[in-house]
C-alpha cells in the first residue's frame, strides 16, 4: 500500500552566499568573465510557495523526509519518492523556513 504525503505553503530563504559573474578586462585588452563570491551572504528577503509531495511504503522513510523537509524548502513544486529525497535534499530543495505550513496524509 502506497502512502503519501504532502507538505506546502509559504517560507522564506535563509542566508545563503551567492556568486556573481562578472564581465573583467584583462591587460592584454580581452573581455573574460569571472566569478566573485561574497564574504557576507546575502538574504532573499521574498516569499515564496511550494509543495513536496511524498510518496512510499515505508512510514519510516516518510517520516524521514518529514524530517528534512523542515529544514529544505521545496523548488515549487515538487513530487518525489522519500527515498530519493532523504539522499539528496539538497537536489530538491533550499534552506529556509516555513513561514505557514500544512500537511497533509493520503493512502491509496
Amino acid at each position: 500500500m502506497t502512502k503519501k504525503i504532502a507538505v506546502y505553503g509559504t517560507y522564506q530563504e535563509t542566508e545563503q552566499p551567492r556568486r556573481e559573474k562578472r564581465l573583467k578586462t584583462r591587460i592584454d585588452g580581452i573581455k573574460q568573465h569571472y566569478w566573485y563570491g561574497f564574504k557576507k551572504p546575502r538574504l532573499s528577503a521574498e516569499r515564496k510557495k511550494g509543495r513536496y509531495e511524498f510518496h512510499s511504503n515505508k512510514n519510516k522513510e516518510l517520516y524521514k523526509a518529514m524530517v528534512n523537509a523542515h529544514e529544505y524548502m521545496p523548488k515549487g513544486y515538487v513530487s518525489v519518492s522519500a527515498e530519493k529525497f532523504n539522499d539528496d535534499p539538497e537536489k530538491y530543495g533550499v534552506k529556509g523556513e516555513w513561514i505557514k505550513r500544512e500537511v497533509r496524509y493520503e493512502t491509496d
